[in-house]
């Protein structure tokens, strides 16, 4: 009796999670296929803007021989933490409607949102470097750090995304700021250099940043000579764990407010 009873709320779940994401698809891409390619466009001009103009100051790119290669391994580290952090933050407020029905919580909209996410990504990842290997030269290619690094990305993206739906929802000032002072993370956080570097003790003070040990870990996936003996695994997977654990703890105990509108 109790096995079947967890089965049929296990089949519960998953029938209400995966029509959520067949909805999250559907208002965050569109019915279109052109719709999936605003997916890719974020990185893709970003890496072509970061290779344009790096390109033109220096000749030889901090590790390896394409500047190309370099800013994408560093670029999509650190896009997908971010991009996973701002879609998981909104997930509530996308979802409002929804949570008037009885069988829809809060925590299925998370889901929903940090597994679609996740697929957006990997699509996202196969279709940047399956291209950019036709188009720059790949050494031998190490899949254990590259997965690595992005599972820790998109946990660490999805712990701070959910701390976050309660704080934006508390103190829409603190949103404001949490942007303004977010956006100096994409210039320290390794992406178009290696902390290897930069001299004591600023790099000391780097080290504190996750995402610059996330960048580094995921390189090395594509540079195999690369030692990157600076990434701290307990580190950032402790981090990481955490960051998901206290958001939502975060989200029971203000599981009440956040049903209610700002």
């Amino acid at each position: 009796m109790y096995s079947e009873s967890f089965r049929q709320g296990l089949k519960r779940q998953f029938s209400i999670t995966f029509a959520l994401i067949v909805r999250e698809m559907t208002t965050r891409y569109g019915n279109k296929f052109g719709g999936y390619i605003w997916a890719v466009m974020d990185p893709v001009l970003t890496i072509a803007l970061l290779t344009t103009v790096f390109s033109a100051i220096a000749h030889v790119p901090p590790l390896g021989r394409s500047f190309t290669l370099f800013f994408a391994t560093g670029y999509t580290a650190f896009y997908m933490y971010r991009s996973t952090s701002e879609q998981v933050s909104a997930a509530v407020e996308a979802n409002r409607a929804l949570l008037n029905y009885p069988v829809v919580n809060i925590f299925d909209a998370i889901l929903a949102r940090i597994i679609l996410q996740a697929a957006t990504l990997f699509v996202v990842n196969v279709l940047l470097f399956g291209v950019l290997y036709f188009i720059v030269p790949f050494e031998k290619i190490n899949l254990g750090p590259i997965f690595l690094g992005s599972g820790i990305a998109v946990a660490l993206g999805a712990g701070v995304g959910i701390s976050n739906i309660v704080w934006f929802h508390l103190n829409s000032t603190y949103q404001q700021i949490w942007g303004i002072v977010n956006r100096p993370a994409f210039i320290v956080s390794g992406v178009f250099f290696l902390p290897e570097t930069i001299p004591p003790p600023y790099q000391g003070y780097l080290m504190w940043n996750p995402l610059i040990h996330i960048v580094g870990l995921f390189r090395k996936g594509f540079y195999p000579t690369y030692r990157a003996s600076y990434v701290d695994m307990p580190f950032i997977v402790g981090l990481a764990v955490f960051s998901i654990v206290f958001g939502l703890i975060l989200v029971w105990i203000y599981d009440a407010r956040l049903r209610e509108p700002k």
